[in-house]
């Protein structure tokens, strides 16, 4: 997602399944660390487009991306099984998060993209 001046960002950068709306969180969270790793750059001295610079943004957010993107996935083919049984095992999988608070938090701050390094910027922090 980037090269030599150039850095991508959202849906540019991305191919995340729109199930879950998660597309636009992603992107505000790669523009927020951008940010960050631009700031802290220039604070350095450095060239803004320099690709080593650029490739921090990268690395920073690839887990994340790769995580949205894996359970975005996971959801369209569990969403997409047919079938009584397949029914029976969402509701029960959705039952059982609902009810068991770690749980329903867990997913809940993977979600809003709290785990992990959390750019500056997105707890209203300068960069």
């Amino acid at each position: 997602i980037t090269a030599e001046r150039l850095a991508l960002v959202g849906d540019a950068a991305h191919g995340i399944h729109p199930i879950a709306g998660q597309g636009v969180n992603v992107g505000f969270r790669d523009v927020a660390a951008l940010v960050e790793v631009l700031v802290e750059g220039k604070r350095l001295g450095l060239d803004m487009g320099d690709p080593a610079l650029l490739s921090r943004y990268e690395r920073w957010r690839s887990l994340d991306t790769m995580m949205v993107s894996i359970a975005t996935d996971a959801l369209t083919h569990l969403f997409g099984l047919p079938g009584g049984a397949a029914n029976a095992a969402r509701r029960f999988g959705l039952s059982t998060v609902d009810k068991v608070p770690t749980l329903k938090n867990w997913f809940m701050a993977e979600a809003r993209g709290e785990s992990g390094k959390v750019p500056r910027l997105l707890h209203g922090e300068m960069a």
